[in-house]
């Protein structure tokens, strides 16, 4: 390794993750390539559109302190995916219009899209080039396949962060379909809008006419007829998953965790439709479901996720922050 002055100083490597009203920060310390402090912060009542100067004030007092700071953020802007072509003049065929996206190619194999606009205002985040790293959903799942390894099988792999998941479909270790979306406590709008974006056919039109080829939602068991069966529970009781709905006396908050578990299950359910029934994929049967789990997924939902997909399920608990802190490390080598 080339000799460099910066690793005889303290450097600050900071993630940072804004959802809804909160921001998150971790941070580690290095110095002579040893990590010599961690930071956690957390600021709640944020507006994400403009953030409060508690948070700018936060950043500075860490550029003060240390001989640099670099900043990676979660981007989780609406529109952005991942289409299995490296060519952007391909990007039509998918219904992504080429013009106003910026893209990279992962692996020499796909290419992650985001709107240049939005990668633009992200960066400026905090300040005028303010954020060094921007790290996709998407990034963050292929980063997870890559230690762990892609499986053969055609697979649905799900990062589940907080309320937003990404999602792919592997087959032969190549990326064959992928989608962003976020996740509504209590649903606003049809799904099937999330994706109308990569469509070549008008999706509702052609899940209404093929509804008897596949089961309908309405088909699947309710989540009380799933607990009432007898299965065994023990399955994810090694991950530390509670079994059951938190039992909490607060309603409210079980309900929109219900809520919440139940939409996720609807989106997946419509993109493995989407996969299936658009001839530009060619899908073949999804074999197993592996999701990497930021958000603490209730155990009932993973067995009732099982249950009615008939598919093998694993589950591998993530951590955001430390994922892209990590990455950012690899990326800004000191």
């Amino acid at each position: 390794m080339a000799f460099s002055i910066r690793r005889l100083f303290s450097n600050l490597f900071l993630s940072v993750v804004i959802e809804n009203s909160e921001c998150l920060f971790y941070g580690r310390v290095f110095k002579n390539g040893k990590v010599i402090k961690t930071l956690n912060a957390k600021f709640t009542d944020v507006d994400p559109q403009n953030l409060d100067d508690k948070i700018l004030e936060y950043i500075r007092r860490q550029e003060h302190t240390y001989y640099a700071v670099y900043v990676s953020v979660f981007y989780n802007d609406a529109f952005q995916g991942a289409l299995p072509t490296l060519r952007q003049d391909e990007f039509e065929k998918f219904n992504i219009r080429s013009d106003g996206v910026i893209s990279i190619n992962m692996s020499n194999s796909f290419s992650i899209y985001a709107d240049a606009f939005e990668i633009n205002k992200a960066k400026d985040m905090f300040g005028k080039d303010s954020v060094d790293l921007l790290y996709s959903p998407i990034a963050l799942l292929y980063s997870e396949l890559l230690k762990r390894g892609i499986s053969d099988k055609t697979t649905l792999y799900l990062y589940n962060h907080q309320d937003n998941s990404a999602l792919a479909i592997f087959s032969k270790k190549q990326l064959k379909f992928a989608t962003f979306f976020k996740v509504d406590k209590t649903e606003k709008a049809p799904i099937t809008e999330i994706f109308k974006e990569e469509d070549i056919t008008d999706i509702d039109n052609l899940i209404i006419k093929d509804e008897d080829e596949l089961n309908s939602l309405d088909d699947f068991k309710s989540l009380d007829e799933m607990l009432n069966t007898e299965k065994p529970k023990d399955e994810f009781e090694d991950l530390g998953y509670d079994i059951n709905m938190p039992a909490s006396s607060d309603v409210a908050v079980s309900v929109t965790i219900f809520g919440r578990d139940m939409n996720l299950f609807k989106y997946i359910c419509f993109a493995i439709k989407e996969y299936y029934q658009n001839p530009m994929y060619q899908g073949d049967f999804v074999e197993q479901v592996v999701i990497f789990d930021n958000s603490k997924t209730s155990a009932t939902f993973l067995q009732y996720l099982q249950t009615e997909l008939l598919v093998e399920t694993d589950v591998y608990p993530v951590d955001t922050l430390h994922i892209m802190n990590e990455l950012m490390t690899q990326e800004i080598k000191i």
